[in-house]
């Protein structure tokens, strides 16, 4: 449980913005926490990054690694700068993770494991400044090797998501916002409480607040502060189905693939529609998703909407769509992959063991 004191009367306290380092960080958690096929919607992304990364002799740091899958399903907070662009330029945040100072490091890590350090994060222990330099050679080639392919529907669908949560924020307030956020952000008495698992973390007085929509935030979940009272934390976003895409070559053809019931009744392009409508989405982000021509998605939205599956809204000068409960209903009975209400659902994981971590007021 991540605690932050928050005033609900504090203008402007609460802002959106993208990280593509946290956003890599993620995606690394998910692959050391699901060694064998991934979770829906990131089976496909997850086989494709594997075979990258193996064509490539590419290894991801064993620190690392061990860090995803046995701190109880976050990082520590030297790692996660806070972001403050909705661009979320990685090279600008590898400068930021560069300059950490290895004291930083070391005292992170000796506050999470205080019975002693394991031996598989000796070496970041012993020297920070190697391990975190390693770490920054290695991001920009797992991000061409991992991301890149995918790069298009992550930016479109963090833009979109970035664009629903602003508006709510801006029309409707802060505690709509938080209570909008898959039921893991509450807010009582000026405190807003985020359910991490069983890790607790104790947080100084903030005077403003970060969150971060992260598609991969089920690999990992991140919070940081900074040393001028911002913090930062995670969340899960709702558009990681457009990870579900498969290769070009095989969205060509409409033919039903084996075994999938939602494609043997819709067919294989309008069930990706439908796969991919799970967050809201313009015609033309989901087309070149998909890889279909917007005149083809188009003719599935207006067939979908009047079936009574999907339902449009305007948002500003875009027209968005998305699943109305009967096509959510749908969605989770015929979907082999996966219940989409269950995903729409699911936090960010937490671990089995239990920790307690308080942030410094100032960076070390």
């Amino acid at each position: 449980m991540i605690e932050i004191p928050l005033r609900k009367s504090e203008h402007g306290a609460v802002r959106i913005a993208s990280s593509s380092l946290w956003e890599s960080l993620g995606s690394i958690g998910l692959l050391a926490s699901h060694r064998g096929l991934g979770p829906w919607p990131y089976v496909n992304w997850a086989k494709n990054a594997r075979r990258s990364l193996n064509r490539s002799n590419m290894v991801v740091p064993g620190w690392l690694l061990y860090l995803c899958s046995a701190c109880g399903g976050t990082l520590p907070s030297f790692l996660s700068a806070v972001p403050f662009s909705t661009k979320g330029d990685l090279e600008e945040e590898i400068e930021l993770l560069r300059a950490v100072s290895p004291t930083r490091v070391r005292a992170e890590l000796e506050q999470w494991f205080p019975q002693g350090i394991p031996v598989e994060v000796a070496p970041l222990h012993s020297d920070p400044g190697a391990a975190v330099a390693e770490l920054c050679a290695f991001l920009p080639q797992y991000w061409r090797a991992a991301l890149a392919p995918f790069a298009a529907p992550l930016r479109a669908a963090t833009e979109e998501e970035i664009l629903l949560r602003a508006r709510v924020l801006a029309t409707q307030g802060q505690e709509k916002l938080f209570d909008s956020l898959h039921g893991r952000l509450t807010w009582r008495d000026d405190l807003l409480r985020l359910d991490v698992g069983t890790l607790r973390v104790t947080v100084p007085d903030v005077s403003r607040l970060v969150i971060v929509p992260l598609l991969f935030g089920r690999g990992a979940s991140f919070f940081t502060a900074a040393p001028d009272g911002t913090a930062a934390l995670s969340y899960q976003a709702k558009g990681a189905a457009v990870l579900v895409g498969e290769a070009p070559p095989d969205r060509r053809s409409d033919v039903p693939s084996r075994g999938d019931r939602l494609e043997i009744l819709l067919g294989r392009s309008r069930a990706g529609v439908v796969r991919g409508l799970v967050a809201p989405t313009t015609t033309s982000a989901l087309a070149a998703t998909l890889g279909l021509a917007p005149s083809t998605v188009s003719e599935h939205l207006t067939s979908l909407v009047a079936a009574g599956l999907v339902q449009r809204r305007r948002a500003g000068m875009r027209v968005l769509y998305e699943l109305d409960g009967s096509g959510a209903a749908l969605l989770e009975y015929l979907d082999n992959r996966h219940s989409v209400l269950a995903d729409r659902r699911q936090g960010l994981s937490g671990g089995s063991g239990r920790s307690t971590v308080t942030v410094p007021d100032r960076h070390r």
